[in-house]
């Protein structure tokens, strides 16, 4: 037993002492899994809010009942039309039709039967089928009422009206809609096994097995190189799906086919298949691409497998949301990575393809892939993210910038923290909340990183004077950033995810409080955020990405992760431009006096106007131009050239 206990003990030291591996395990998981929870929630809520609100197309058929055609159009979300039939239904003109009956004369007392036509295999259909149902039924309690005001009759006038639902989808249809419900999930389950361990087994594989070294040595360009593995994981993932979906097929058609068929459901085309493995191209490309790019940091076998399996499950998560009714596709669920395959082959299976949202996740997946193959391209050209280089230390011997693992795991420290305790505070206050999360949370941790890895505070987090320029640019910037990101691109993006009224209002009573102190709203919501956040970002995460990857790589990962730092899929776009702009002021002017001056404008600004306003800025040409002049105008003066010369090169130890 002592040999054991040693062993165990050996081994889970070994385990543990990498930090890089501690962060996937445990790390990763606590702020990556919320995080993807929080957006997809939002944009479930979105689709919800959306079909909740889109107007139902319902046609009237049959004698002219103009009692129940007034109120009907009184209904808010019920759009009438006449001269509509079935076959409106089944073109997707209507979606839904009352077909009413004739009426004997005099009879007031039998109930009568109308008629409702609708589409099951289409969701608007059935949306329009329940809000008809209940306008009916509440209109069949408003005659009883008026009739029993009017005399005493039989209770029958308590019922005027039955519905009778007749179903136009076809056998075939309601089998697509089955069968695409539960597709999805299997295509990119069938893809991501396909590329998993082949994407391992050539960048990590061969780095244990000492071939990487050989291969990088031969006279092949880098992005050939990368080309051509991406191809091998790109095509065993597909024939992997081909395969998988081949064995579906049968499986539905022989195994399924005869029960489908006892229960009156037809089963989907052979088109509808082949559809399908045409998008398992684009589907394979994209996740093939996505893991060599993650597999490629790896040192190990065992650690890549480590690195991708939260990529594996993050990337299932779109494919669940695929099944959820009345998530569609959409000109903005088709930007989505991952989500916008899953929604093509549903729409593909059921038969209802919109081209121009069709064609654009098609693109979108493989403009995706490319991204991640030049990722992958610019990682087999930097030996320091390959197998990772020597510390460069300075003089007195701190380290001269933090090593990408490192602002990795301070960053999922840091988003863990928020979550997991940040979150409780700021339910309970906003103002104590925001505090917390800056200081003791994002600040705090950060100082103690820079403190514990020797690292040098002046060159780590850019603590040098600022030109006047470079402020005077950052100032003139703010004045206007504030109105040109938080209220024009919001509006563009609310056209593709709209942000749901009560959450709105929620937002806007939750930061905007007349009653408080407005000093007390800057400094917690402006001034906290201005110099922690900074500090992270434009610091320590700036300093390490900036180590292993070009200025503008640099200035876009930036972005990115301060856009998804703030775990709102609403807020991502505005946080992510805002992320990139700090970043360049850094970048060019050598100091992170600026970003913090612009971050500080930005928000109080943002701030004084929604308490002025609320949610009813102004949208004026006037506005528009003194913002936008005001904007390219510190741009001008704070990005034109380097304020300060660089820093002097270390003297490495």
């Amino acid at each position: 037993m002592s040999a054991i206990r040693v062993v165990f003990f050996k081994e889970l030291l070994e385990t543990v002492r990498d930090r890089r591996t501690l962060a996937v395990m445990i790390l990763l998981p606590l702020a990556l899994y919320p995080l993807v929870g929080i957006g997809f929630s939002e944009l479930i809520a979105t689709q919800r809010q959306q079909a909740d609100q889109q107007v139902s197309r319902v046609g009237l058929a049959g004698p002219e009942w103009h009692e129940l055609r007034r109120f009907l159009l009184d209904q808010p979300l019920l759009g009438i039309s006449d001269g509509a039939n079935a076959e409106a239904i089944r073109q997707g003109r209507i979606d839904a039709v009352l077909q009413l009956p004739r009426r004997p004369e005099g009879e007031t007392e039998r109930p009568l039967t109308i008629e409702l036509l609708f589409n099951a295999s289409l969701d608007r259909s059935l949306i329009a089928r329940d809000r008809l149902r209940d306008a009916l039924k509440a209109f069949s309690k408003r005659l009883a009422e008026q009739r029993l005001a009017a005399r005493r009759l039989p209770a029958t006038l308590l019922r005027p009206l039955a519905v009778a639902d007749r179903d136009l989808a076809t056998k075939r249809a309601r089998g697509q809609r089955l069968i695409a419900v539960i597709t999805p999930t299997l295509v990119v389950l069938m893809v991501l096994i396909g590329a998993f361990y082949p994407a391992i087994d050539l960048t990590a594989g061969e780095k244990e097995r000492g071939t990487l070294e050989t291969l990088l040595a031969a006279p092949v360009p880098r992005l050939s190189l990368v080309l051509g593995k991406f191809l091998v994981v790109s095509t065993v993932a597909t024939l992997t799906g081909l395969f998988n979906l081949l064995s579906l097929g049968l499986t539905v058609a022989l195994g399924f086919g005869p029960a489908f068929a006892k229960a009156g459901v037809g089963l989907p085309s052979a088109w509808s298949f082949l559809a399908v493995a045409a998008a398992l191209i684009p589907t394979a490309m994209f996740f093939s691409s996505l893991m060599i790019a993650v597999a490629a940091v790896a040192r190990s076998f065992k650690e890549a497998q480590t690195f991708l399996t939260p990529v594996y499950l993050v990337c299932v998560v779109p494919a669940l949301v695929a099944q959820v009714p009345g998530v569609e596709l959409g000109w903005g669920t088709a930007l989505l990575p991952a989500l916008n395959i899953a929604l093509l082959c549903r729409e593909l299976i059921s038969g209802q393809v919109v081209l121009g949202p069709a064609l654009l996740a098609a693109l979108s997946a493989t403009g995706y892939a490319l991204i991640a193959l030049l990722i992958a391209a610019r990682i087999y050209n930097s030996e320091r993210l390959l197998f990772g280089g020597r510390r460069t230390r300075l003089a007195n011997g701190r380290q001269l910038a933090p090593e990408p693992s490192q602002a990795g795991l301070l960053l999922l420290l840091v988003m863990a923290g928020i979550i997991f305790v940040g979150q409780a505070f700021v339910a309970r206050s906003v103002i104590v909340g925001s505090l917390v999360n800056q200081w003791l949370l994002i600040a705090l941790p950060t100082l103690l990183l820079i403190k514990y890895a020797r690292l040098d505070p002046r060159t780590v987090l850019s603590l040098r004077p600022a030109s006047s320029r470079a402020l005077f640019g950052a100032m003139l910037a703010a004045s206007g950033a504030w109105y040109l990101v938080s209220v024009l691109v919001e509006q563009l993006q609310q056209r593709l995810m709209p942000l749901p009224p009560e959450v709105l209002r929620q937002l806007e009573n939750l930061l905007v409080d007349r009653q408080r102190p407005f000093a007390l709203d800057v400094l917690a919501l402006a001034i906290s955020p201005a110099i922690c956040e900074e500090l992270l970002f434009r610091g320590v995460i700036l300093s390490a990405s900036r180590q292993a990857l070009s200025t503008r790589s640099a200035v876009l990962l930036n972005g990115v992760l301060f856009g998804l730092f703030h775990m709102s899929a609403y807020r991502f776009f505005p946080t992510m431009l805002l992320g990139m702009l700090l970043a360049l002021f850094v970048v060019r002017s050598g100091s992170i006096l600026p970003a913090m001056l612009f971050h500080l404008l930005n928000n109080a600004i943002t701030l004084a106007v929604a308490r002025i306003y609320g949610s009813k800025t102004a949208f004026g040409l006037l506005v528009f131009s003194l913002t936008s002049a005001a904007v390219l105008l510190g741009l001008f003066f704070g990005l034109r050239r380097r304020s300060i010369g660089a820093a002097p090169a270390p003297e490495e130890t």
